[in-house]
């Protein structure tokens, strides 16, 4: 049956009255009238016209669905105009039509939040599908013109749309590892991005987008990890990666560093890539701080003679320290770089090959760097933001290049010089414990030895260390990595 649709016409005859002067206006011409009598009835038919195809769209695939014997039940009411286009209530649900996007049905709680959405005219425009069983996962969808709306028994009607639409898409949807989504679409607190909450990964995985990042996802433990710092207001800002894999781990980039999970120890740690103004241009010999923390420092050039029984102290003192590796050292000892970061402690980078960078060009400065962070980083840690130099051989070129190179310099506050070894048997341990203590102060930073010395094979760092660390606690010290410093 054929449906008048008033509204329209009536638009149609005010402005054909306005034209004809009917409203107050000046009159046209004879043939002009008459022109604009044909166009009127032209456009009241074309409309007519759209009319009965969207009813008749309608009218047919409610009988393919099964008519009043489907879920969706009896007719409610007369079809109507909605957007731009029909749709006919039914006891159960609703089917849209629109030219451009055909006959769909929307009912349940999926049709629930498209309405409160705004329906067709909000947003989601008109469906694009009716409602569809998820392949591997137990619920339903519906897609529309401007994004998707996702319904399972345990997270409710929630919409997908947009890059992070695109992004869960290309993840597996619903079917992939972040499962359904928990949120709507949703402002961040900063007002700058949106995000998606999904169940997956023991409902903690997320898909955060900013128009400086693109969308990403988060998840598990480094998603965790985040969270406790503050989302994207923390430090990091904005996931400008999603978690990919790394030697031993997994690794999400951000706009401001990383958060690294070593599968081994389980632990995530956080890198930060920024490098405060107040650190550059220095070669920072103390952290600056009033309270009384010593960061303790090891370098590892030579071998790494001492680096088991070190890690052992630090482990059974439950004490941080941050370890400067030279590439050469890391691929010498492929697997003790995992040693070291599995135990909890911080990585620096010490130089590719451990040159005295006073003597070389800032282009062979540049690869020194460049070629130790890679080699570290291939072995699952990451150095940024922290550099050592060689043999302590610097200048203010030099400073330069590393903080180009997005690193701050560390020095030291003292260098226990057990490297040099007993010097004949005239020195031991205590001889370290004295020189640490000595130096003692808020932000002390302590440099040891990985290696042994050449000519005797003696530790002695490693040897003094357990008193070093007792004699500080006593003097009422902490004790933090070089991160403390940002």
């Amino acid at each position: 049956m054929r449906r008048s649709r008033p509204a329209v016409l009536g638009m149609v005859l005010a402005l054909v009255l306005a034209l004809g002067g009917g409203l107050g206006g000046t009159a046209l011409g004879p043939l002009a009238a008459a022109a604009s009598a044909v166009t009127a009835q032209r456009s009241v038919s074309v409309l007519m016209a759209v009319e009965q195809a969207g009813d008749d769209a309608i009218v047919q695939h409610y009988e393919q669905l099964g008519g009043s014997a489907s879920f969706l039940g009896t007719p409610v009411g007369s079809t109507y105009d909605i957007a731009a286009g029909r749709a006919q209530n039914y006891t159960a649900g609703t089917i849209y039509w629109s030219p451009g996007t055909g006959a769909h049905e929307v009912h349940g709680a999926i049709r629930g939040r498209y309405l409160t959405l705004g329906g067709p005219a909000g947003f989601l425009g008109f469906p694009l599908t009716d409602e569809t069983a998820t392949p591997g996962a137990a619920g339903r969808y519906n897609d529309f013109a401007g994004g998707s709306v996702y319904w399972s028994p345990g997270t409710g009607a929630h919409e997908v749309h947009g890059a992070i639409r695109a992004r869960y898409l290309t993840l597996g949807g619903p079917a992939g590892f972040l499962g359904f989504p928990l949120t709507d679409e949703t402002a961040t607190p900063d007002g700058v991005g949106r995000y998606n909450h999904f169940s997956g990964q023991n409902a903690g995985s997320s898909i955060y987008w900013s128009p400086a990042t693109g969308a990403h996802e988060v998840y598990g433990a480094i998603r965790a990890r985040w969270v406790a710092l503050g989302w994207e207001r923390s430090r990091l800002g904005y996931p400008t990666s999603g978690e990919y894999g790394i030697t031993g781990g997994r690794r999400s980039d951000f706009q401001r560093g990383s958060i690294l999970w070593h599968a081994a120890s389980g632990r995530t740690e956080v890198i930060y890539t920024s490098v405060p103004s107040t650190l550059l241009g220095v070669d920072l010999e103390r952290i600056p701080t009033t309270q009384k923390v010593v960061a303790l420092t090891f370098d590892a050039g030579a071998n790494d003679a001492a680096l088991r029984p070190i890690l052992a102290t630090l482990a059974a003192n439950g004490v941080p320290g941050t370890f400067f590796l030279t590439g050469n050292w890391v691929n010498q000892f492929p697997s003790d770089t995992a040693l070291i970061y599995n135990a909890g402690h911080r990585i620096g980078n010490h130089s590719m090959t451990h040159p005295d960078f006073t003597t070389l060009s800032d282009a062979q400065i540049a690869t020194e760097i460049s070629s130790a962070q890679r080699t570290i980083r291939a072995a699952g840690g990451d150095p940024l933001p922290f550099f050592r130099f060689p043999l302590g051989a610097r200048d203010p070129r030099t400073i330069a290049d590393v903080n180009a190179a997005g690193y701050a310099a560390i020095r030291w506050t003292v260098d226990t010089l057990g490297w040099q070894g007993t010097m004949n048997g005239t020195r031991g341990p205590s001889f370290i414990v004295q020189r640490v203590m000595a130096s003692a102060q808020p932000g002390e930073i302590v440099l040891m030895h990985l290696g042994s010395n050449p000519d005797d094979g003696s530790t002695l760092d490693a040897a003094a260390l357990p008193q070093v660390i007792s004699q500080l606690r006593s003097a009422g010290y902490g004790f933090v990595t070089l991160d403390a410093a940002l």
